[in-house]
Order: structure tokens, then sequence, then C-alpha cells
């Protein structure tokens, strides 16, 4: 494993880490309350054993320094940063996986640089979302304030979250969450585009998602193809990230053992 330094464009520093490998080039885009090592802890990696890995810390996560501000953490900047690290690997073409906030900037990445060539959204759409200014508001106090930790454990937990999401939680600095939060304000609620006509779009989600009507709108809206895993939740179905690490490597044409059944549609 290499670690990796990138300077967006707003001159905001991204550090991740790299693997390298023979196979497929896949950059992996960890949700807003993570940081890379989700994708080992949650056992994803475990069915990509071949391919060439990429996992930046969004920028205030993980190793990569704090930005403070909301606008900070607007939807523009984290695609600059996601493009940027494109820059630095060089490559003509990557796939890349997001989870949750991270599979809807996936999705708007692809709309910006059409050398992401396939994207994997997990547990999020492309549509335009309504986000509350006072929802929001009530959630980033609730989280920067002094209860804030078990308020984040305590919400994971009771939604059904698997332990390694718990966990993560743990390793956030809760005031840069609570602005990351509060950047959701600033243009993550518009929808996605399809950066070209070749893209390979798959969105992922719960068979018993309540929002499924709006995955199915963005399914045919974008062209993409839709996979749905066997859980309750959109929260519970981060249990699944494990054996969807294994349907995308099979998608991908790498060797990863066996692959797990999971109920796509298309």
């Amino acid at each position: 494993m290499e670690r990796f330094e990138v300077v967006s464009r707003d001159g905001t520093v991204v550090r991740g880490v790299h693997r390298p490998g023979p196979g497929e080039t896949v950059v992996l885009v960890h949700g807003i309350a993570m940081d890379h090592r989700v994708w080992w802890e949650s056992g994803f990696l475990d069915g990509l054993p071949g391919a060439r890995v990429i996992a930046p810390d969004l920028r205030g996560r993980g190793d990569s320094p704090h930005v403070g501000s909301p606008e900070g953490h607007g939807m523009a900047r984290y695609v600059d940063d996601l493009r940027a690290v494109l820059d630095r690997f060089g490559q003509k073409r990557y796939s890349m996986v997001g989870t949750y906030f991270g599979g809807r900037l996936a999705l708007h990445a692809a709309s910006a640089d059409t050398r992401v060539t396939r994207v994997f959204s997990f547990c999020a759409h492309g549509e335009r979302v309504d986000i509350p200014p006072g929802a929001v508001e009530e959630e980033a106090a609730a989280i920067e304030g002094p209860g804030g930790q078990a308020y984040l454990r305590d919400h994971f937990t009771r939604a059904g979250a698997p332990p390694w999401m718990v966990d993560a939680c743990d390793r956030v600095d809760r005031g840069e969450l609570a602005a990351a939060t509060r950047g959701l304000l600033h243009g993550s609620h518009h929808q996605a585009e399809r950066g070209h006509p070749d893209q390979d779009l798959v969105l992922i989600t719960s068979v018993s998602d309540t929002d499924m009507e709006t995955f199915r709108a963005s399914e045919k809206r974008l062209g993409a193809r839709l996979w749905l895993v066997e859980s309750p939740t959109r929260v519970q179905a981060a249990a699944q990230l494990g054996d969807t690490g294994r349907q995308v490597a099979e998608l991908l044409g790498m060797p990863s053992g066996d692959v797990a059944d999971g109920r796509k549609t298309s």
C-alpha cells in the first residue's frame, strides 16, 4: 500500500492510499462520515484482489487536512478533488465506486470527467433532491454538540448499520463533519448528468428501498442499470458491501473467488 497526496483546484490537499495491481483501476469514494479504511473493514476489497485501487480520503476526513467551512465542502469542490486524483495517476479510463454520499459524488464526477467510464453508486441515485436547511442545521448542531459522538453511534446503531460503519464515526472529526453536513446545501441537491454515451452507470440499493421510485427514475433518465441487494433498508444494505465487491469484480472481468448471489435488474 502506497500513500499519495494531491492538491485540488482551490489549493486543498487531498491524501489517500494506492494499491498497485494488474487489473482495472478502481477509484473508491467513501461516504460522508467515513474514511478510506472502510473499504478494507467492510470486506469490499476482499472481492477485488487483482484491482489497482485508489482510495482517497475526502477533504476533511481521514488523512486529508480539515477545510472548516461549509462552502469548502460543496459538491463542485469534491468533484475537483477527484479529478485531481485522476490527474495524479494519469490513466485514460477509471472505474469508480462510491458508497452513500460517495456514490452521489461518483455520479457527479462522471458527469464532469469522461475518463470515468464506469460508476457503481451504492445506495445513492442521481436525481435532484430536496435538502431542507433547517434539518441540515439541526443535524450539524447535534454532531458538533457535547454529545455528538454518542449521537452518531446511536443514530447508526438504531438504523441497523454494520459495526464497521458505526466505528468509522469515531474517527471523524465532529467539527469537520458538521461543516461537511452544512456543505450539503452547496450543490449536493443538483441532479447528476451522463458524461458521455458510453459510460456504464450502475445504481445499487436495497430491494425494499422506500425511495425506489426515485432510483427507477434515475435508472431511466441516466440509462443506468439497477442492482438490488437483499436488505430491508439502505443503511442495513451496508452489511452487503463485501458481496457487492465480488459482483463488481465479476462485471469488471477480474477473478474474485465465489461471486455472491445478488438480485440485479436492468
